[in-house]
C-alpha cells in the first residue's frame, strides 16, 4: 500500500515508502492505459527518428573512417580551370624527391557512365606485375578469382554493381569507351569489401586496360597517392608541394576527416530541425494532457487526501508516473530505433544522410554508437518530458479533498 502519514506528523521518506510509491504509480498508470500508451508510443516514435539519426550518423562516420585507414597520406591532384586534369609524368618525379616521402604512386582511375543503370561506375586500373591484388580498395574475394598479373580484359567486379548488373565469373560486360581498341570485359570474379563505399560500384581492370577505357594517355595519370614517412609532416610536405607545383591541390587524409564530420553533421543537423517540431509538439501535448485531471482522477487524489497522503506523497506518485512513462517509451524509441537501422538497414533516412544515387551501397551499417550522444539524447527528452508534468502533478497534489469530491 501507499506510505500513509499521520495527521500532523510527517513520516522519514524510505525506500518502502518509494517503492510503495512506484507500485501505487504503476497501478495508476494501468487505471488510464489509454492516455499512457497514447503518450508513451507518441514519445517513443520521436526518440526512434532522432536516435535513428544518431546511429546512421555515427555509424557512416566509422565508415568514412575505416575509409581513410587504408587511403594514402597524401593525394595530389592537378587543378586546370579549377577542374581535375590529368597529371604529367614530371610530377611523380618530383613528389617522390620531395624530403619524407615514401613513395608517390601514380594512379589511372575514373567514372564511366554505365547506360545500363544511368549511373556512374569507378574504373580502377592495377599495375602491371602488382599480383593482382585487392589492398588498393580494402577488398576480399566473394566470388571467382582474381585477375592474373598481366592478364588483359580481365575485370574483378564490386558485389554491388555485380548484383544490381545481374553479372558473376564467367559473364562480359562492356564499358563505353572513347577508343576504337576497347573490348568487352571478361568477369572473372567479384569482390566485398570492409568498406562498402569501395565494393559498390568499382571495376577493377588492369592499367592498360583501365587507360584505354578511360581514353588516358600512356605516360600521365588521374592523380598521386603519396606515402609518407612520418604522417604528421603531411602539412610541410603539402606545402612544399603546392608552392613548386603551380596548379597542384594536396588532399591531406587527416583533412579528409573533418570534411566528412561536417557533411555528415550538416545532414544530421536538417533531420534534427526537421523533427524538432514534430518532438516539441508532442511534449507540448504530453503536458496539456497531464494538466487536465479528469473527475476519476480528482475523487481519487480526494480519497488519497482524505486517508491521509501529503501533498509530497501525491506529488511523489505522480512524478513517479510521469518517469515510468518517459523511461518505457525512451528504452522503446531506442530499441526501435537500433532494429530500424542496424537490422533494417534504415530504409528512407540511410539515402537522406549518405547523399549516394543509383548505385547505393548494400553492405549493412556497422554499429557506431556515440554513448555520451546517446546518454545526452535519451536524458534530454526524458528530464523535458518529466519536468512537464512537475507543475500539473503540483496542481493535483494540492486539491482539497472536499473540493475535489464535490467535482
Amino acid at each position: 500500500s501507499a506510505p500513509a502519514r499521520c495527521a500532523g506528523r510527517a513520516s522519514p521518506v524510505t525506500l518502502r515508502s518509494h517503492l510503495a510509491l512506484l507500485g501505487f504509480a504503476w497501478g495508476s498508470l494501468g487505471r488510464r492505459r489509454g492516455k499512457s500508451l497514447a503518450l508513451g508510443a507518441g514519445l517513443a516514435l520521436g526518440v526512434a527518428l532522432i536516435a535513428a539519426v544518431l546511429f546512421v550518423t555515427s555509424s557512416l562516420r566509422g565508415e568514412a573512417a575505416r575509409a581513410r585507414g587504408v587511403a594514402p597520406d597524401l593525394v595530389v591532384q592537378r587543378l586546370v580551370g579549377g577542374r581535375p586534369a590529368l597529371v604529367p609524368p614530371a610530377w611523380a618525379s618530383f613528389v617522390a624527391a620531395r624530403p619524407g616521402v615514401r613513395r608517390a604512386r601514380p594512379r589511372v582511375w575514373g567514372y564511366v557512365f554505365l547506360p545500363a543503370v544511368q549511373a556512374n561506375v569507378t574504373v580502377v586500373g592495377r599495375e602491371p606485375g602488382d599480383g593482382g591484388g585487392l589492398d588498393a580498395v580494402a577488398g576480399a574475394l566473394a566470388a571467382g578469382r582474381d585477375a592474373r598479373p598481366g592478364e588483359r580484359w580481365a575485370a574483378v567486379v564490386g558485389d554491388g554493381l555485380a548484383r544490381l548488373l545481374g553479372v558473376g565469373p564467367g559473364n562480359v560486360i562492356a564499358l563505353p569507351s572513347a577508343r576504337a581498341e576497347a573490348r568487352p570485359l571478361s568477369v572473372v570474379g567479384t569482390f566485398a569489401s570492409a568498406v562498402s563505399l569501395f565494393a559498390s560500384d568499382v571495376v577493377l581492370l588492369d592499367e592498360r586496360d583501365a587507360r584505354v577505357v578511360l581514353d588516358c594517355p600512356e605516360d600521365e595519370a588521374t592523380d598521386l597517392a603519396v606515402d609518407l614517412t612520418n604522417p604528421d609532416e603531411a602539412a610541410v610536405v603539402a606545402a612544399a608541394v603546392t608552392e613548386r607545383l603551380p596548379g597542384a591541390r594536396v588532399i591531406d587524409r587527416r583533412s579528409l576527416a573533418r570534411v566528412h564530420d561536417l557533411t555528415y553533421g550538416r545532414r544530421a543537423g536538417i533531420v534534427f530541425a526537421a523533427s524538432l517540431p514534430g518532438l516539441l509538439a508532442l511534449l507540448v501535448l504530453a503536458h496539456d494532457r497531464a494538466s487536465g485531471l479528469g473527475p476519476a482522477e480528482r475523487r481519487e487524489i480526494a480519497v488519497l487526501k482524505a486517508v491521509g497522503w501529503s501533498t509530497s506523497d501525491v506529488l511523489a506518485a505522480k512524478l513517479w508516473e510521469a518517469s515510468i512513462v518517459g523511461v518505457a517509451a525512451t528504452s522503446a524509441g531506442v530499441v526501435l530505433a537500433y532494429g530500424w537501422v542496424f537490422v533494417a538497414g534504415a530504409p528512407g533516412l540511410r539515402e537522406v544522410l549518405a547523399g549516394w544515387s543509383v548505385l547505393y551501397p548494400t553492405a549493412p551499417l556497422v554499429p557506431a554508437i556515440d554513448a555520451g550522444e546517446l546518454v545526452g539524447l535519451c536524458g534530454s527528452v526524458l528530464g523535458a518530458f518529466v519536468a512537464l508534468s512537475v507543475v500539473p502533478s503540483f496542481r493535483a497534489a494540492t486539491l482539497d479533498p472536499l473540493d475535489a469530491m464535490r467535482g
